[in-house]
């Protein structure tokens, strides 16, 4: 996260900590076209531009939270819900979320900094990185990992 200003990095953690799905709350998202996760539609925006759609989702749900509309989990689910619609589910991407909401949670409730938060982010997707080579079958688009490597300046996930 070098690459970015002090405040983009905070609008970006923050971002970061918001992703999540929860069942309790589903918000009205966007209506995209749904493709399966394994063979996506040509019509489908292609996978950078999925990802700069989930970057302008995830900094309009964090100036939310900035402004207290919405917790951290909150914004999470929402964001969440969007991901879903916008590129469907995966094992990659599951469980990129699911440590995504989880950090929210905590944060939200003060257990965590948001550096323990994002160190912790880091290690996951880290882990991700390393385990990415030898997976199989891979799923063909963990753009919402690839997301947050991004927000995090790693590599992303090749294809």
């Amino acid at each position: 996260m070098h690459a970015f200003p002090k405040t983009t990095r905070c609008l970006l953690a923050c971002c970061v900590l918001l992703s999540a799905c929860s069942l309790l709350q589903q918000p009205a998202a966007p209506q995209l076209p749904h493709a399966p996760a394994i063979h996506p539609s040509p019509a489908q925006p292609p996978v950078d531009s999925k990802v700069e759609l989930l970057l302008k989702e995830a900094n309009h749900l964090a100036a939310r939270v900035k402004n207290g509309e919405l917790n951290r989990t909150a914004a999470a689910d929402q964001l969440n819900s969007y991901r879903l619609h916008l590129i469907g589910a995966n094992l990659v991407d599951d469980n990129s979320f699911a440590m995504y909401r989880y950090l929210a949670v905590e944060r939200d409730a003060g257990r965590l900094s948001q550096e323990e938060s994002q160190a912790r982010m880091e290690m996951r997707l880290r882990e991700w990185l390393r385990r990415w080579p030898k997976m199989q079958p891979k799923p063909a688009t963990p753009v919402f990992t690839n997301f947050l490597l991004k927000l995090y300046g790693l590599p992303s996930l090749g294809y």
